[in-house]
């Protein structure tokens, strides 16, 4: 199964799961990079464009190449993750 489109909002949370955070903004592309001084610091920064409602296949692709992540295991990752948030949810709802 390929990687489909998914929510800025989603990638970014993603994003900061792992450990990654905001550097700066240029224009309307948003920069993720580890902390500076940890040493998974990558040499080129995560962009993620917020003009857009959604990521396209092909940044999450250049994207996941960056951070030496493979598409089976990020796919599997914001599966797990959207499972967990429906679990909160379910709770929450429950109380």
């Amino acid at each position: 199964m390929g990687i489909k489109q998914i929510p800025i909002s989603k990638f970014v949370k993603w994003l900061e799961s792992r450990g990654l955070t905001y550097i700066r903004t240029t224009a309307s592309h948003d920069h993720y990079n580890y902390p500076e001084r940890d040493p998974r610091r990558l040499t080129r920064n995560i962009t993620v464009r917020t003009k857009d409602k959604d990521i396209p296949q092909f940044h999450i692709h250049t994207n996941l190449q960056t951070l030496r992540i493979s598409k089976s295991d990020f796919e599997k990752e914001i599966k797990s993750a959207l499972t967990i948030s429906i679990l909160r949810i379910s709770k929450t709802l429950k109380r």
